[in-house]
């Protein structure tokens, strides 16, 4: 009988020793300690209960990353590809604006030295021609490029 009731009280007062709390101790240089070890000179701190959030899927989470990292890439080449097509338009109207449909104005030297002339209309058109292809690959590389919906 008598263990049965040393038993019972054991039961009976072991919830109190389990819930301990958390206790602030303040030393004499003004140190700070917390402890879970009740003393005469600690404060009981009286904390909020703590809030438990449930975890996420990471799996779906890491997916909507990945398609937001992809779609990044994608902006950012086609701002890149866009910017080069547009310097390429540039170019290519400058080299118009000189080449004049195939009658350039003579500069300095190709007065007196007609094959000069001749070299540089040939090497404009030649230019143009490259600028012309230049701006049908930029083009059809935007077309190829996935939409991105912002």
């Amino acid at each position: 009988m008598k263990i049965i009731l040393i038993a019972f009280l054991i039961l009976f007062f072991m919830p109190s020793i389990a819930q301990s709390g958390v206790y602030k101790n303040i030393d004499e240089s003004g140190n700070v300690t917390y402890s879970n070890i009740r003393s005469n000179t600690t404060e009981q701190l009286d904390l909020p209960p703590i809030t438990v959030i449930p975890g996420i899927d990471s799996s779906a989470a890491q997916s909507t990353i990945q398609k937001r990292i992809e779609s990044i890439k994608t902006e950012e080449k086609r701002e890149a590809l866009e910017s080069k097509f547009a310097e390429e338009e540039n170019r290519l109207e400058e080299l118009e604006n000189e080449y004049k449909g195939g009658t350039p104005d003579r500069l300095g030297k190709e007065r007196m030295n007609y094959q000069r002339y001749l070299d540089r209309v040939e090497r404009l058109k030649n230019e143009i021609d490259v600028s012309e292809k230049n701006l049908e690959i930029l083009n059809t590389e935007l077309q190829h490029l996935p939409s991105t919906n912002k």
